[in-house]
């Protein structure tokens, strides 16, 4: 469990003191196979396991998520090339929600806050459903408009109006080719935004096109993310949720 799911079930009884001081205990290495599992690590940084599938094989991957399971309510597996038969592996145990990129094996969170995720065009939506995914998985609710290229920037202010409308506490912003997408919600925006640029384009350097482009952005707000990063950028974006709502909490309990 993270540290914001231990302090809600000690507000509402449903833990005992000596559960909770389990879950603060400096036990936080178990060891699976030739690995070694930081399982607390949410309780230290407040998100949930990860694990890195790309160069792992499919033995692997079930072995340190059934770890993880075994004393956590969820966990994320990123950009595994075996998401489909470890889905199958779990389906029957655990609730799954599964993407091109990710996989969360477990119950979903209580979802406080929100963020909007913009995209530029249909071919970014692997790395956008990355967003939306982890987003969810770290108990921040999503607000998503995909396709919203400046090629045609009217589109982009249906986005930023729904997401003003849902106090977004930060705007992610998925954009290949030249990345223009990210400075221009950045431009109209009193918020965080984070530019996640994507491996598509055409011709000459074009997978680092939208890196560079968004690097040398002149908007202030906006800051930037590696190359298909949406799992980082989802990470940031929610904590900044989640400590902004956490912030806003404490100060009505304070003045009521």
């Amino acid at each position: 469990m993270t540290f914001d799911e231990i302090f809600n079930k000690i507000q509402a009884g449903e833990i005992s003191k000596e559960e909770a001081q389990q879950h603060f205990s400096l036990e936080w290495m178990e060891t699976a196979s030739r690995s070694i599992l930081d399982v607390n690590r949410g309780m230290r940084t407040n998100i949930p396991e990860i694990i890195y599938g790309e160069y792992k094989s499919l033995d692997q991957t079930i072995e340190l998520a059934s770890k993880i399971l075994n004393t956590h309510p969820r966990v994320v597996i990123s950009r595994s090339p075996f998401n489909d038969e470890v889905a199958q592996h779990f389906d029957n145990h655990h609730p799954l929600l599964k993407g091109d990129k990710v996989l969360v094996i477990g119950e979903l969170p209580q979802a406080y806050g929100h963020i909007l995720v913009v995209s530029a065009g249909a071919a970014d939506h692997p790395i956008c459903e990355e967003c939306e995914i982890v987003l969810k998985a770290l108990g921040v609710n999503p607000i998503v408009f995909e396709d919203r290229g400046i090629a045609h920037p009217t589109r982009v202010l249906e986005a930023i109006k729904e997401g003003i409308k849902k106090n977004v506490k930060a705007v992610i912003v998925v954009a290949g080719m030249e990345g223009a997408l990210a400075p221009f919600v950045a431009s109209l925006v009193s918020l965080p935004a984070i530019g996640v640029p994507t491996s598509v384009g055409y011709g000459f350097r074009a997978k680092e096109a939208a890196l560079t482009s968004m690097l040398a952005s002149c908007a202030p707000n906006l800051t930037v993310v590696n190359i298909d990063g949406g799992l980082r950028a989802a990470v940031v974006a929610a904590l900044i949720a989640k400590n902004s709502t956490n912030s806003t909490n404490t100060q009505n309990d304070k003045s009521s």
